[in-house]
């Protein structure tokens, strides 16, 4: 009956904190269950012969016991029940439960808020750790968990104070840590999450195909559109750039964002992704860089940026070192023509077009509607285009075979040379 009478006692308390807590009684027992068998494997783990730990507990029978066997059969299997416990025992068993017990509950919090992961949630910050970050509270849904922006996530001179509402980006969860949401307000997703309230994007219309960003300071985007009828980047401005506005308040104070059209073409994508900058004149791809020339020195300024920042961030977006350089340092690329090129054999307005259109490095002859909505020309004068640009790609195709058949006759020259 002592064991009856102790185990009610224990099934109160546990019921009680299963209310308390919001955990599933049964759950709780599983938790003590657990508990009991590491307390008794720590109690015996210098033991010989050591034992084998079984735990049972079962709230519903009011069986709660552990049970010691010996695989060697030194000794006879013992059972321990509540009442046996020694004050070491029942301190070390306390110890073990609140530690399992609150990984539970953060375990079962946690599951509930996996699909917040690449979204944003509001936090109060709790605490400012020099090494830890921010530590916040966080509440998603009907959860309240901790979580922390870690000093890479942080944006450089944002002043965080401890009581202030923020918002972050969920990057990932750690479930065995007292602040398990990692956040950051500096990561290129917190922009995408801000830009996928926008209805195009969140119907997949407008795809973002790169963020490339420097917390505080500028961030470009490049966006492409699965709809021909939608231009990407007029529809994330929205109406006088009243959307791009919205999402401009809520990052840091002075942090620009550019929006750019993604192109299939690395090369066009780069001369692209150097806005503000326009009118660049030749491009290419090394097997290192890429390079974009530029006649203005203003235009080549506006490519690199302050400090050379729009260039750095362009060359992330693109995912490939870019070098802004002067036409006077112009080299022609191995293979293929840039505008430049035949610059002399264009009317002064289609050169114009072709520079705003970023349409500067041509490997091979572009589709006729290509070169027509690109330019808005009609029809003859886009063939006209083509006729120069055939004509010139021609050209470069001889000049490169006689170059190879040149090469090839002075190697054997220098072969029968060396065998002579």
């Amino acid at each position: 009956m002592e064991h009856r009478i102790r185990f009610d006692e224990l099934r109160l308390a546990l019921e009680e904190f299963a209310n308390r807590h919001g955990v599933d009684s049964k759950r709780v027992g599983k938790v003590l269950e657990a508990a009991l068998k590491r307390t008794f494997e720590y109690k015996y783990r210098y033991a010989h012969p050591k034992p084998q730990v079984d735990a049972q507990v079962d709230l519903d029978k009011g069986e709660v016991k552990v049970i010691l066997t010996y695989p060697d059969g030194s000794k006879e299997p013992e059972v321990i029940y509540p009442t046996d416990l020694s004050i070491d025992d029942v301190h070390t068993l306390k110890n073990y439960f609140v530690q399992m017990i609150k990984y539970d509950i953060q375990k079962s919090k946690l599951s509930k808020i996996q699909s917040y992961i690449g979204k944003i949630v509001t936090g109060k910050v709790q605490k400012v750790d020099r090494k830890r970050g921010v530590l916040l509270g966080v509440s998603v849904g009907d959860v309240d968990v901790e979580g922390r922006i870690e000093p890479s996530g942080m944006v450089k001179d944002e002043i965080y104070r401890p009581g202030q509402d923020i918002e972050a980006v969920v990057l990932s969860i750690e479930e065995r840590s007292n602040y398990p949401l990692v956040l950051s307000r500096a990561h290129p997703s917190f922009v995408r999450a801000l830009l996928e309230k926008i209805p195009e994007v969140a119907d997949g219309t407008v795809q973002i195909r790169a963020i490339a960003r420097e917390a505080g300071v500028m961030t470009k985007v490049a966006v492409s559109s699965t709809d021909s009828y939608v231009s990407p980047v007029t529809a994330l401005l929205g109406k006088r750039g009243m959307r791009l506005m919205t999402v401009r308040r809520r990052l840091p104070k002075n942090e620009q964002i550019e929006v750019v059209q993604y192109d299939p073409d690395k090369v066009r994508f780069a001369v692209l992704a150097l806005s503000p900058a326009e009118n660049a004149v030749a491009a290419y791809e090394t097997e290192d860089e890429i390079r974009v020339y530029y006649e203005n020195e203003d235009d080549l300024g506006r490519a690199k940026g302050k400090e050379g920042l729009n260039v750095i961030l362009a060359s992330r977006l693109v995912g490939k070192k870019i070098m802004a350089l002067p036409i006077s340092e112009y080299e022609p690329p191995e293979e293929g023509i840039t505008l430049y090129d035949i610059k002399d054999k264009l009317p002064p307005q289609i050169y114009e077009k072709m520079k705003k259109a970023a349409l500067v490095y041509f490997r091979k002859l572009p589709p006729l509607v290509h070169i027509q909505r690109l330019l808005d020309v009609d029809e003859a004068t886009a063939i006209r285009v083509l006729d120069v640009l055939e004509e010139a790609l021609r050209e470069k195709a001889q000049s490169r075979l006689r170059k190879t058949q040149e090469q090839e006759r002075d190697e054997e020259k220098k072969e029968i040379e060396d065998n002579a």
